[in-house]
Order: C-alpha cells, then structure tokens, then sequence
C-alpha cells in the first residue's frame, strides 16, 4: 500500500482520500443519521395522531353526550314515563295517568281493570281493560295524549257503540279497550 501512495500520482492519491471520505460519510449518514431521521418522523406523526386524539376527545365527549340523550329519549318514546318505575307502582301510575288525560280531553274513565299479561321474549306485557264515555272527537284526543303520556302503547281489542244515536255532531259513545303496554324483565335487563 505504501508503494502504491509512493508510486502514485498526486491526482490519484487526492481521488481516492476524497473517495474514502466520502464513503465515511455515505455509512454515517445511512447508519447514524437515517434512522434517527426516520425515528423523529414516526414521532412527529405519532404526536399528530394523538393532538388529533385530544381534539377529538371533546368532540367524543359530545359526542357520547348526544348519544345518551338520544337513548333517553327513546326509552321515554317506548316506555313514557313508567320506564324506571318498580313492577308494583305501574298499575296506579298508568291509571294516574289515564285519569289525568281523561279530565283534560273530556272523556270519562268509567272503570280500570289491571291484568296479567304473558311473556313475549324478554319483555312482559301488562294488560289493562279500559272502559270509557267519551264523544267520538274527544276520544281521538285521548288517544294521542294517551300515547304521548305513557309511551308504547297497543290497543289489543277494542268495542265502540253509540250510546246516543240521534246527535250527529261529536256523537257520544261508550268504549272498551284492551291496552297493553310491554316492559322489559329485570333479570334480561341486567
């Protein structure tokens, strides 16, 4: 090797000491600087990702907000208001309820006969044999207040018959309705 700087020439000798300098170079920058290069981008991505995290956090917050109105809602529509009642206060609440939509739509709750139901997968029914005076408009009313005030409501079996034939406008009529009403059990609830 010796020889070899001796024996050659000054341009020679210069290419090959920039050569080796520049391959000095070429290892750190691919061996020392890249990966560090490459650590620093995952981070600076990483740390992006999670500042989108944070923003996004009170928009989730919000988000989850929404949501939960929404399920209390839905749950007042299927169940009204009886929706966290205990099994043994439902009966007078919906005939609380009942009584109270009659007085303001003018009709007249004659008799409330509560009964069992079966079950129906996971929700049992509760019946109520609904007896009523009401005139044909009046009646209607009651009905969407009805639905209104204590939610998911079916008119199982219902008999309608005039009890004043001669008035033509608003004619009253004497009604017996099956209603049932369904509730989730408590043991499928949990």
């Amino acid at each position: 090797m010796q020889d070899f700087f001796d024996n050659a020439e000054p341009r020679v000798v210069a290419m090959s000491l920039i050569a080796i300098v520049l391959l000095v170079v070429v290892i750190e920058f691919t061996y020392l600087l890249w990966p560090q290069i490459k650590n620093y981008r995952n981070l600076q991505t990483s740390h992006s990702v999670l500042e989108q995290a944070v923003i996004n956090s009170d928009n989730l917050n919000n988000q989850l907000d929404r949501t939960k109105a929404e399920v209390r809602e839905l749950s007042r529509e299927l169940h009204g208001d009886m929706a966290q009642l205990p099994e043994k206060q439902m009966e007078s609440f919906v005939i609380g309820r009942l009584q109270k939509v009659s007085w303001a739509t003018d009709v007249e709750l004659v008799s409330v006969q509560p009964g069992n139901g079966k079950q129906v997968q996971n929700l049992r029914e509760s019946l109520y044999e609904v007896k009523l005076a009401a005139g044909y408009h009046d009646f209607f009313e009651w009905l969407q207040i009805v639905n209104h005030e204590l939610g998911y409501i079916v008119i199982e079996n219902f008999d309608i018959s005039p009890n004043d034939r001669n008035a033509l406008k608003n004619p009253k009529l004497s009604l017996l309705l099956t209603l049932v009403s369904y509730r989730m059990e408590q043991n499928a609830a949990q």
